[in-house]
């Protein structure tokens, strides 16, 4: 019998047993804090019409899209990303629906990647779509919302690097398409050297202030000081009104008490053309890649006949899964034992653990004695272990109780 038929398609996995719980787990409580901030759910299907997914996609990533046939023999795709099958559900099955349009959904997505690539052809997309709402209170939702996930599955620290398409294309106007185009992939693969090679190849186009403003796009990250330098190299209204912008969002963010996890990167660029103003991305320092990413797409719904104002931004399952599970190793699962004695204070610590994201497992046993540092018991209101974490936490335990 041939090999193949044990083998699994390039870029996909099983999910078995304790994974499969991790999985089913992360997906609840993602749809739990997306149905406490107010949004509806729906579920588009996994086969989309080619012609459907092209209003959303730049040439270049059509070649990375699985095709077949139907009865007909009209060309389906399977569906690469979520936001432009939501376009079309809007334009269609919920056209007559009031605006906003508050819209969740929790789906699985496929493109082609090259052989031996260490990425996912198959990712699961968690999203969020807010439509008919032009103003930066909707934008600053979306990354709160992306922020209360990111915080509900604990996966500790978080930045939230944003950025503005309309900066980028402002400088980046007056070069040739095909040049823009090879500048803006540089700017997704957060290639700087590439950037800077490119760019000194069309200097003799450029004046001088065009020249310094476009050299400087990849450096200019931080918080407000960043905007003020924006400013400085801003040398087209467009990219005035991007960095309006921003500051107004920020103002947004700080409402939502967002802006120490908020950081600008002005050379921020994300890979679907639809993106017109406001782009992010999500990091946690244990990934290299973002758990996160979105923006505004005010003129992706016009393609489908229905011009609106729309923003959104999408988790990467799989990625977070892999965070959490890292996370997971790390703190590992703690032992507790215990005799009748000390049960009652062991259970409400236990407990206690487990509100901090801990995983905790209680052992019914008279002699705790054991040296591993991921194990302790309870005698006479002491903590026992040598692990230094449990006996801070159990201080604070402690000082909570006689607070009470």
């Amino acid at each position: 019998m041939s090999s193949i038929y044990f083998e699994r398609p390039q870029g996909s996995r099983d999910y078995l047993l304790q994974e499969y719980e991790k999985r089913y787990h992360l997906e609840q409580t993602i749809h739990d804090v997306f149905s406490t901030w107010g949004y509806d759910w729906l579920a588009t299907p996994l086969l989309e019409y080619e012609e459907t997914i092209r209003q959303g996609l730049h040439k270049e990533e059509e070649e990375s899209l699985y095709r077949m046939f139907d009865a007909s023999g009209r060309t389906l795709v399977l569906r690469p990303e979520m936001t432009t099958p939501v376009a079309r559900v809007a334009t269609t099955s919920l056209g007559n629906v009031p605006l906003p349009l508050h819209l969740a959904y929790i789906d699985r997505t496929y493109r082609r990647v090259p052989a031996r690539s260490n990425e996912s052809g198959e990712v699961t997309q968690a999203g969020i779509e807010l439509l008919g709402d032009s103003a930066p209170d909707a934008d600053a939702e979306v990354l709160a919302v992306m922020a209360s996930v990111l915080q509900s599955v604990r996966v500790g620290h978080f930045r939230l690097a944003v950025g503005h398409t309309g900066f980028v294309g402002a400088l980046l106007q007056d070069l040739p398409e095909s040049i823009q185009q090879a500048l803006r992939q540089s700017l997704l693969r957060k290639d700087a050297v590439s950037y800077e090679q490119l760019l000194n190849q069309q200097k003799d186009r450029l004046s001088e202030n065009e020249y310094q403003a476009l050299l400087a796009i990849p450096g200019i990250r931080g918080g407000m000081e960043a905007i003020r330098e924006a400013r400085i190299h801003a040398i087209h209204p467009m990219a005035q009104k991007a960095c309006d912008d921003l500051e107004a969002l920020m103002e947004a963010l700080d409402a939502h008490g967002l802006a120490e996890v908020v950081r600008f990167d002005l050379g921020l660029y994300l890979e679907h053309d639809y993106y017109t103003g406001i782009l992010f991305e999500g990091y946690v320092p244990s990934l290299g890649l973002p758990v996160c990413f979105g923006g505004r797409y005010d003129r992706l719904l016009e393609r489908f006949g229905r011009p609106l104002p729309a923003t959104g931004g999408v988790l990467h399952l799989e990625r977070l899964l892999t965070v959490i599970e890292e996370r997971e190793a790390q703190n590992g699962r703690y032992l507790l034992f215990t005799g009748k004695k000390d049960r009652q204070l062991t259970y409400s610590f236990a407990q206690y653990l487990r509100q901090n994201g801990l995983a905790v497992r209680v052992v019914r046993k008279e002699d705790g004695q054991n040296d591993a540092p991921t194990t302790a018991w309870i005698s006479e209101k002491s903590l026992h272990s040598s692990n230094e974490a449990l006996q801070t936490f159990f201080q604070a335990f402690i000082a909570m109780r006689e607070g009470e």
